[in-house]
């Protein structure tokens, strides 16, 4: 699984870039087995896929059948509530940071019970616990998949 993750990834992505990314592996019915990543790093990419996989990923290896790879566009802090409350759940991912960015909680997008932005910072909040004053920022990705 490792090698053939590498070949997707470097296929779009060089082994030293500093990108971040999300790992969600499935079984062969699409049930999500685990989901985690990175938001920020200093390590390169040929690192970073390394240390996933083995603390995280190869404890699923036999049960994965497909493997969606979230690589991390740019980060934008929403300043503008207003306009962060009318963005689409649909489509955007969310981060909420406590200021001081010893806690943080994300959302991906399209989570069937979340249909407007202000559901999903509650949700966050409640899910991750965050209780202080929170940054928002929100991002996309490039989704890559791999069927094994």
């Amino acid at each position: 699984m490792l090698e053939e993750i590498k070949k997707l990834i470097y296929s779009k992505y060089k082994p030293e870039d500093k990108i971040w990314l999300f790992f969600s592996l499935f079984d062969e019915k699409w049930n999500l087995l685990i989901s985690n990543g990175v938001l920020t790093t200093d390590k390169s990419l040929e690192e970073m896929i390394n240390l996933l996989y083995k603390w995280i990923l190869s404890k699923q290896e036999s049960k994965t059948k497909h493997i969606i790879i979230d690589v991390v566009n740019e980060i934008i802090e929403q300043k503008d509530v207003a306009a962060f409350l009318n963005m689409d759940p649909k489509t955007n991912w969310v981060l909420l940071a406590e200021t001081t960015w010893e806690k943080t909680g994300l959302m991906l997008p399209n989570m069937k019970w979340i249909t407007s932005m202000k559901q999903a910072v509650a949700w966050i909040k409640s899910k991750y616990q965050l209780q202080w004053d929170v940054t928002i920022s929100t991002f996309t990705v490039n989704e890559l998949i791999l069927n094994r």
